[in-house]
Order: C-alpha cells, then sequence, then structure tokens
C-alpha cells in the first residue's frame, strides 16, 4: 500500500520559524538570519529566510536570502550612480525614508506562492521546481501554519526512498 506523505507532517511550525518587521534594514535582517544558524556536531544548521510581520503584527510575507541577494545588488546600482553623477538621483526610485533598504523593499508577499498543509509532497516539489523558491509557506485555509522548505521536502523523499528498498 502506498502512503502519500502530506505538506503538515514535514513543514517547520509557524512558532518556530524566525521572524523580522517589515520596516527592518538589511543589514537587521542579515543579523536575525545569522543569529538562526547553530552549531551541532560538526554540522551547522538554521533557516535560510524570514518570516516578515507588519507594524500591526500580521504576517505580510517571506525575506529569503534571494531577496537579500537582490538588496546587494540594488545597493551596488545605487552605489554606482552616486558616485557618478549627481543627476543620476533622478532616475532613483527612492526607498521609504531615503536609500536604506527595508525588508518591505525586497520581500517576498506571503500571498504570492503558498501551499495547502494536507498538499502531497510530490505537489510541493513541483511548485518549489517551478516557482525556483527554496521555501513555501503553508496554509490551513487562509491561516499559516507553517513553512516548508527545500530541504525538508528532499530529507522526506531520501527516507521515502530508504523505506521503500529495505533500508540499505
Amino acid at each position: 500500500m502506498s502512503r502519500v506523505l502530506r505538506v503538515k507532517n514535514v513543514m517547520v511550525p509557524i512558532g518556530e520559524y524566525p521572524v523580522i518587521r517589515e520596516d527592518a534594514v538589511v543589514a537587521e535582517a542579515l543579523c536575525a538570519l545569522g543569529g538562526s544558524f547553530h552549531e551541532r556536531g560538526g554540522t551547522w544548521y538554521g533557516f535560510q529566510s524570514l518570516l516578515v510581520l507588519s507594524n500591526r503584527n500580521r504576517l505580510i510575507g517571506i525575506l529569503t536570502l534571494r531577496g537579500l541577494l537582490k538588496a546587494f545588488e540594488k545597493r551596488a546600482v545605487y552605489d554606482h550612480l552616486l558616485k557618478g553623477d549627481p543627476e543620476g538621483l533622478m532616475f532613483v526610485k527612492p526607498f521609504r525614508g531615503g536609500l536604506e533598504i527595508t525588508v518591505r523593499d525586497i520581500m517576498r508577499p506571503l500571498r504570492l506562492i503558498t501551499i495547502g498543509q494536507d498538499s502531497s509532497i510530490l505537489e510541493a516539489i513541483k511548485i518549489v521546481c517551478r516557482k525556483k523558491v527554496n521555501s513555501l509557506p503553508v496554509m490551513d485555509g487562509k491561516r499559516l501554519v507553517g513553512i516548508v522548505r527545500t530541504i525538508d521536502l528532499f530529507w522526506s523523499v531520501g527516507e521515502l526512498l530508504e523505506s521503500h528498498s529495505g533500508g540499505e
């Protein structure tokens, strides 16, 4: 009999995931993300994204490593424009509060890509591959209940393969 593994069985529960405020600057996000890493037995563990909370304490997005890399790209463009010609400022879309890049500027809104908690891990794998994302918010109706990451999916596939091969 074939067993279908559900996303809710492999996700990280929402209460265990690191969070950051939407108005935090990129440096704060880097510190929060770095703070989630820890070493155990010679191996490093941690998260590669942060959940983003609004000023009203509502979950509104996810900030990924890809988003942080975009911030570095934007910062390099601004630095180049500012060092070259002061008139370059006319072409720079100003960020809230000046040229500081905030989490809000680079996060992925929560509503864009999600998956239901009762979906199969195969469906989750298809979404992360098709959408080129490394983590998916997991929903129970309209309520966020967790995050499933590519590493969670691959561990699950490995365990399924091992159980079908008899653990060899």
